[in-house]
Protein backbone atom coordinates (compact mmCIF):
# COMPACT_ATOMS: atom_id res chain seq x y z
CA UNK A 1 0.00 0.00 0.00
CA UNK A 2 2.82 2.39 0.89
CA UNK A 3 4.46 1.68 -2.48
CA UNK A 4 1.32 2.72 -4.37
CA UNK A 5 0.90 5.82 -2.22
CA UNK A 6 4.48 6.93 -2.98
CA UNK A 7 3.90 6.26 -6.67
CA UNK A 8 0.70 8.34 -6.74
CA UNK A 9 2.38 11.21 -4.89
CA UNK A 10 5.32 11.04 -7.31
CA UNK A 11 3.04 11.20 -10.36
CA UNK A 12 1.09 14.15 -8.96
CA UNK A 13 4.32 16.05 -8.22
CA UNK A 14 5.67 15.24 -11.68
CA UNK A 15 2.53 16.57 -13.38
CA UNK A 16 2.60 19.74 -11.28
CA UNK A 17 6.28 20.35 -12.11
CA UNK A 18 5.68 19.67 -15.82
CA UNK A 19 2.90 22.24 -15.78
CA UNK A 20 5.34 24.78 -14.34
CA UNK A 21 8.05 23.79 -16.84
CA UNK A 22 5.79 24.15 -19.90
CA UNK A 23 3.82 27.17 -18.68
CA UNK A 24 3.70 29.92 -21.31
CA UNK A 25 5.80 27.98 -23.85
CA UNK A 26 5.33 28.61 -27.56
CA UNK A 27 5.33 25.04 -28.89
CA UNK A 28 6.13 26.11 -32.44
CA UNK A 29 9.30 27.83 -31.26
CA UNK A 30 10.11 24.86 -29.04
CA UNK A 31 9.81 22.53 -32.03
CA UNK A 32 12.13 24.72 -34.10
CA UNK A 33 14.65 24.83 -31.26
CA UNK A 34 14.68 21.04 -30.99
CA UNK A 35 14.99 20.59 -34.75
CA UNK A 36 18.02 22.91 -34.99
CA UNK A 37 19.94 21.47 -32.03
CA UNK A 38 23.46 20.12 -32.64
CA UNK A 39 22.99 16.60 -31.31
CA UNK A 40 26.61 15.57 -31.93
CA UNK A 41 27.45 17.17 -28.58
CA UNK A 42 25.46 14.43 -26.84
CA UNK A 43 28.33 12.00 -27.53
CA UNK A 44 30.91 13.68 -25.24
CA UNK A 45 28.11 14.49 -22.77
CA UNK A 46 27.20 10.80 -22.39
CA UNK A 47 30.89 9.91 -22.25
CA UNK A 48 31.22 12.08 -19.15
CA UNK A 49 28.09 10.49 -17.67
CA UNK A 50 29.92 7.17 -18.00
CA UNK A 51 33.09 8.65 -16.48
CA UNK A 52 31.09 9.94 -13.49
CA UNK A 53 29.63 6.46 -12.94
CA UNK A 54 33.12 4.92 -13.03
CA UNK A 55 34.37 7.31 -10.35
CA UNK A 56 31.21 6.68 -8.31
CA UNK A 57 32.03 2.96 -8.34
CA UNK A 58 35.64 3.63 -7.24
CA UNK A 59 34.36 5.87 -4.45
CA UNK A 60 31.85 3.28 -3.26
CA UNK A 61 34.66 0.71 -3.23
CA UNK A 62 36.60 2.97 -0.84
CA UNK A 63 33.54 3.40 1.37
CA UNK A 64 33.04 -0.36 1.62
CA UNK A 65 36.72 -1.30 1.99
CA UNK A 66 36.76 -1.27 5.84
CA UNK A 67 33.84 -3.73 5.75
CA UNK A 68 34.80 -5.94 2.81
CA UNK A 69 36.77 -5.75 -0.43
CA UNK A 70 34.22 -5.62 -3.26
CA UNK A 71 35.02 -6.07 -6.96
CA UNK A 72 34.81 -2.90 -9.05
CA UNK A 73 32.60 -4.45 -11.77
CA UNK A 74 30.04 -5.64 -9.20
CA UNK A 75 29.85 -2.13 -7.73
CA UNK A 76 29.64 -0.52 -11.18
CA UNK A 77 26.86 -2.93 -12.13
CA UNK A 78 24.88 -2.30 -8.91
CA UNK A 79 25.24 1.47 -9.34
CA UNK A 80 23.89 1.43 -12.88
CA UNK A 81 20.97 -0.75 -11.86
CA UNK A 82 20.30 1.67 -8.99
CA UNK A 83 20.26 4.71 -11.28
CA UNK A 84 18.07 2.89 -13.79
CA UNK A 85 15.64 1.97 -10.98
CA UNK A 86 15.57 5.62 -9.89
CA UNK A 87 14.27 6.41 -13.38
CA UNK A 88 11.12 4.42 -12.59
CA UNK A 89 10.75 4.44 -8.80
CA UNK A 90 9.89 7.42 -6.57
CA UNK A 91 12.06 8.68 -3.70
CA UNK A 92 15.29 7.11 -5.03
CA UNK A 93 13.93 3.59 -4.66
CA UNK A 94 16.99 2.19 -6.39
CA UNK A 95 19.27 2.89 -3.43
CA UNK A 96 17.99 -0.08 -1.44
CA UNK A 97 18.20 -2.28 -4.54
CA UNK A 98 21.91 -1.66 -4.98
CA UNK A 99 22.55 -2.23 -1.27
CA UNK A 100 20.61 -5.48 -1.53
CA UNK A 101 22.56 -6.64 -4.59
CA UNK A 102 25.94 -6.12 -2.94
CA UNK A 103 24.80 -7.32 0.48
CA UNK A 104 23.43 -10.63 -0.79
CA UNK A 105 26.28 -11.29 -3.22
CA UNK A 106 29.02 -10.66 -0.62
CA UNK A 107 27.08 -11.79 2.47
CA UNK A 108 27.25 -8.36 4.12
CA UNK A 109 24.41 -6.87 6.15
CA UNK A 110 22.20 -4.75 3.89
CA UNK A 111 21.96 -2.09 6.61
CA UNK A 112 25.78 -1.90 6.67
CA UNK A 113 25.87 -1.35 2.91
CA UNK A 114 23.07 1.22 3.22
CA UNK A 115 25.26 3.20 5.61
CA UNK A 116 27.88 3.55 2.86
CA UNK A 117 25.13 4.70 0.46
CA UNK A 118 24.13 7.41 2.96
CA UNK A 119 27.77 8.46 3.28
CA UNK A 120 28.12 8.56 -0.49
CA UNK A 121 25.15 10.90 -0.77
CA UNK A 122 26.56 13.07 1.99
CA UNK A 123 29.87 13.42 0.17
CA UNK A 124 27.87 14.40 -2.92
CA UNK A 125 26.09 17.01 -0.81
CA UNK A 126 29.41 18.32 0.48
CA UNK A 127 30.62 18.73 -3.11
CA UNK A 128 27.46 20.66 -3.99
CA UNK A 129 27.98 22.85 -0.91
CA UNK A 130 31.59 23.49 -1.93
CA UNK A 131 30.47 24.47 -5.42
CA UNK A 132 27.81 26.74 -3.95
CA UNK A 133 30.38 28.38 -1.66
CA UNK A 134 32.52 29.04 -4.72
CA UNK A 135 29.53 30.59 -6.49
CA UNK A 136 28.87 32.98 -3.61
CA UNK A 137 32.21 34.62 -4.34
CA UNK A 138 32.25 34.31 -8.12
CA UNK A 139 28.79 35.44 -9.22
CA UNK A 140 25.73 37.32 -8.04
CA UNK A 141 22.89 35.00 -7.00
CA UNK A 142 19.24 35.75 -6.39
CA UNK A 143 18.23 35.86 -2.72
CA UNK A 144 16.05 32.76 -3.20
CA UNK A 145 19.00 30.64 -4.36
CA UNK A 146 21.19 31.94 -1.54
CA UNK A 147 18.58 30.96 1.03
CA UNK A 148 18.19 27.46 -0.45
CA UNK A 149 21.96 27.03 -0.55
CA UNK A 150 22.37 28.03 3.09
CA UNK A 151 19.55 25.70 4.15
CA UNK A 152 21.28 22.79 2.39
CA UNK A 153 24.65 23.68 3.90
CA UNK A 154 23.16 23.61 7.41
CA UNK A 155 21.12 20.45 6.74
CA UNK A 156 23.86 18.28 5.23
CA UNK A 157 26.54 19.66 7.52
CA UNK A 158 24.41 18.72 10.54
CA UNK A 159 23.78 15.21 9.21
CA UNK A 160 27.50 14.62 8.62
CA UNK A 161 28.39 15.87 12.12
CA UNK A 162 25.68 13.63 13.59
CA UNK A 163 27.04 10.57 11.74
CA UNK A 164 30.61 11.26 12.85
CA UNK A 165 29.38 11.69 16.44
CA UNK A 166 27.36 8.45 16.24
CA UNK A 167 30.38 6.54 14.95
CA UNK A 168 32.78 7.92 17.58
CA UNK A 169 30.33 7.44 20.45
CA UNK A 170 28.42 4.39 19.21
CA UNK A 171 27.96 2.76 22.62
CA UNK A 172 26.28 5.71 24.42
CA UNK A 173 24.25 6.51 21.29
CA UNK A 174 22.82 2.99 21.07
CA UNK A 175 22.30 2.88 24.85
CA UNK A 176 20.35 6.15 24.72
CA UNK A 177 18.22 5.03 21.75
CA UNK A 178 17.47 1.70 23.44
CA UNK A 179 16.50 3.39 26.71
CA UNK A 180 14.24 5.88 24.90
CA UNK A 181 12.45 3.38 22.65
CA UNK A 182 11.99 0.80 25.41
CA UNK A 183 9.49 3.22 26.98
CA UNK A 184 7.25 2.73 23.93
CA UNK A 185 8.04 -0.76 22.61
CA UNK A 186 10.62 -3.31 23.63
CA UNK A 187 10.64 -5.03 20.22
CA UNK A 188 11.01 -1.69 18.43
CA UNK A 189 13.93 -0.81 20.68
CA UNK A 190 15.64 -4.13 19.97
CA UNK A 191 15.06 -3.86 16.22
CA UNK A 192 16.26 -0.27 16.02
CA UNK A 193 19.40 -0.88 18.07
CA UNK A 194 20.29 -3.93 16.00
CA UNK A 195 19.86 -1.89 12.83
CA UNK A 196 21.97 0.96 14.24
CA UNK A 197 24.69 -1.54 15.16
CA UNK A 198 24.87 -2.84 11.57
CA UNK A 199 24.52 0.66 10.14
CA UNK A 200 27.41 2.05 12.18
CA UNK A 201 29.71 -0.65 10.82
CA UNK A 202 29.28 0.99 7.43
CA UNK A 203 30.64 4.23 8.89
CA UNK A 204 34.01 2.69 9.83
CA UNK A 205 35.62 4.45 6.87
CA UNK A 206 35.24 7.78 8.71
CA UNK A 207 38.02 6.71 11.07
CA UNK A 208 40.52 6.15 8.22
CA UNK A 209 41.85 9.51 7.00
CA UNK A 210 43.60 7.92 4.02
CA UNK A 211 40.35 6.40 2.73
CA UNK A 212 38.48 9.65 3.42
CA UNK A 213 41.04 11.51 1.29
CA UNK A 214 40.50 9.02 -1.56
CA UNK A 215 36.74 9.40 -1.25
CA UNK A 216 37.02 13.19 -1.43
CA UNK A 217 39.27 12.91 -4.51
CA UNK A 218 36.82 10.56 -6.27
CA UNK A 219 33.94 12.89 -5.32
CA UNK A 220 35.72 15.82 -6.96
CA UNK A 221 36.18 13.75 -10.14
CA UNK A 222 32.51 12.70 -10.06
CA UNK A 223 31.26 16.27 -9.89
CA UNK A 224 33.80 17.61 -12.37
CA UNK A 225 32.47 14.99 -14.80
CA UNK A 226 28.90 16.07 -14.08
CA UNK A 227 29.71 19.74 -14.75
CA UNK A 228 31.38 18.75 -18.05
CA UNK A 229 28.30 16.67 -18.92
CA UNK A 230 26.10 19.76 -18.72
CA UNK A 231 28.66 21.89 -20.50
CA UNK A 232 28.34 19.67 -23.58
CA UNK A 233 24.57 19.30 -23.23
CA UNK A 234 24.29 23.09 -23.28
CA UNK A 235 26.54 23.33 -26.33
CA UNK A 236 23.96 21.30 -28.25
CA UNK A 237 21.72 24.38 -28.02
CA UNK A 238 24.53 26.90 -28.34
CA UNK A 239 24.11 27.83 -24.68
CA UNK A 240 27.42 29.31 -23.59
CA UNK A 241 27.90 30.55 -20.04
CA UNK A 242 30.78 31.44 -17.79
CA UNK A 243 32.18 28.38 -15.90
CA UNK A 244 30.35 29.44 -12.76
CA UNK A 245 27.11 29.30 -14.76
CA UNK A 246 27.45 25.57 -15.45
CA UNK A 247 28.39 24.99 -11.81
CA UNK A 248 25.29 26.91 -10.72
CA UNK A 249 23.14 24.81 -13.09
CA UNK A 250 24.51 21.61 -11.53
CA UNK A 251 23.83 22.90 -7.99
CA UNK A 252 20.27 23.85 -8.89
CA UNK A 253 19.62 20.45 -10.51
CA UNK A 254 21.02 18.73 -7.41
CA UNK A 255 18.17 20.39 -5.51
CA UNK A 256 15.64 19.51 -8.23
CA UNK A 257 16.37 15.78 -8.13
CA UNK A 258 15.69 15.70 -4.38
CA UNK A 259 11.97 15.71 -5.22
CA UNK A 260 10.43 12.21 -4.73
CA UNK A 261 9.56 11.91 -8.43
CA UNK A 262 10.38 8.87 -10.61
CA UNK A 263 13.11 9.89 -13.03
CA UNK A 264 12.91 13.48 -11.73
CA UNK A 265 10.42 14.21 -14.53
CA UNK A 266 9.18 17.79 -14.29
CA UNK A 267 11.31 19.02 -11.39
CA UNK A 268 14.42 18.64 -13.56
CA UNK A 269 12.81 20.50 -16.48
CA UNK A 270 11.34 23.32 -14.39
CA UNK A 271 14.62 24.10 -12.61
CA UNK A 272 16.72 23.73 -15.78
CA UNK A 273 14.47 26.21 -17.56
CA UNK A 274 14.55 28.64 -14.62
CA UNK A 275 18.37 28.66 -14.50
CA UNK A 276 18.89 29.23 -18.24
CA UNK A 277 16.27 31.97 -18.25
CA UNK A 278 18.22 33.61 -15.39
CA UNK A 279 21.13 33.78 -17.85
CA UNK A 280 18.82 35.50 -20.36
CA UNK A 281 18.23 32.58 -22.75
CA UNK A 282 14.80 32.36 -24.45
CA UNK A 283 12.28 30.10 -22.74
CA UNK A 284 12.06 27.80 -25.79
CA UNK A 285 15.85 27.31 -25.77
CA UNK A 286 15.88 26.80 -22.00
CA UNK A 287 13.14 24.17 -22.05
CA UNK A 288 14.45 22.51 -25.22
CA UNK A 289 17.84 22.08 -23.60
CA UNK A 290 16.17 20.70 -20.47
CA UNK A 291 14.15 18.15 -22.48
CA UNK A 292 17.19 16.80 -24.33
CA UNK A 293 19.43 16.87 -21.25
CA UNK A 294 16.90 14.80 -19.33
CA UNK A 295 15.92 12.43 -22.16
CA UNK A 296 19.50 11.66 -23.23
CA UNK A 297 20.61 10.80 -19.70
CA UNK A 298 17.40 8.90 -18.95
CA UNK A 299 17.83 6.71 -22.03
CA UNK A 300 21.59 6.25 -21.58
CA UNK A 301 21.30 5.26 -17.90
CA UNK A 302 18.37 2.94 -18.65
CA UNK A 303 20.43 1.18 -21.33
CA UNK A 304 23.43 0.86 -19.00
CA UNK A 305 21.18 -0.46 -16.24
CA UNK A 306 19.59 -2.95 -18.61
CA UNK A 307 23.01 -4.27 -19.64
CA UNK A 308 23.96 -4.64 -15.98
CA UNK A 309 20.69 -6.45 -15.23
CA UNK A 310 21.59 -8.89 -18.00
CA UNK A 311 25.04 -9.29 -16.43
CA UNK A 312 23.40 -10.10 -13.08
CA UNK A 313 21.01 -12.53 -14.79
CA UNK A 314 17.88 -11.00 -13.29
CA UNK A 315 14.84 -9.07 -14.54
CA UNK A 316 13.71 -5.77 -13.06
CA UNK A 317 10.42 -7.31 -11.92
CA UNK A 318 12.22 -10.18 -10.19
CA UNK A 319 14.58 -7.69 -8.59
CA UNK A 320 11.64 -5.72 -7.17
CA UNK A 321 10.12 -8.90 -5.75
CA UNK A 322 13.47 -9.87 -4.23
CA UNK A 323 13.75 -6.37 -2.74
CA UNK A 324 10.47 -6.77 -0.83
CA UNK A 325 11.53 -10.23 0.35
CA UNK A 326 14.89 -8.93 1.60
CA UNK A 327 13.21 -6.04 3.43
CA UNK A 328 10.98 -8.51 5.26
CA UNK A 329 13.91 -10.80 6.02
CA UNK A 330 15.97 -7.85 7.20
CA UNK A 331 13.28 -6.77 9.63
CA UNK A 332 12.84 -10.29 10.99
CA UNK A 333 16.59 -10.80 11.28
CA UNK A 334 17.13 -7.50 13.08
CA UNK A 335 14.39 -8.27 15.62
CA UNK A 336 15.88 -11.69 16.28
CA UNK A 337 19.38 -10.24 16.48
CA UNK A 338 18.18 -7.51 18.84
CA UNK A 339 16.52 -10.11 21.07
CA UNK A 340 19.77 -12.07 21.31
CA UNK A 341 21.94 -9.01 21.93
CA UNK A 342 19.69 -7.06 24.31
CA UNK A 343 20.88 -8.85 27.47
CA UNK A 344 24.50 -8.33 26.42
CA UNK A 345 23.86 -4.64 25.86
CA UNK A 346 22.27 -4.28 29.28
CA UNK A 347 25.10 -6.15 30.90
CA UNK A 348 27.91 -4.30 29.17
CA UNK A 349 26.26 -0.90 28.91
CA UNK A 350 26.09 -0.85 25.10
CA UNK A 351 27.01 -2.70 21.96
CA UNK A 352 30.50 -3.21 20.67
Amino acid sequence: MKRYTRAIVGVILALACLLVAFWGINFRELGETLSHAQYRWLVPAMLFVLVSMIFRAFRWQCLLRPTKEIKFLDLFSALNICFMANNFLPARGGEFIRAMLIGKKYKVSVSTVLATVVLERLFDALCVMAIFAFLLFSMTLETMWKKWGLVLVVLYGSILIALIFARLYSVPVQRGVHRLLTKFSSSAAQKTCAFIDSFLKGLNVLTDLGQVALIVMHSVFVWASIVLTYYYLCLAFDVRMIPAGYAFLVCALAVAVMAPIPGYVGSFHAVYRKVLEAFHYPESVALGCAIIAHASQYIFITILGGICLWREGVSFGKLRAEEEKVKEELGTHEVAKGTREAPTQRGKGGSR
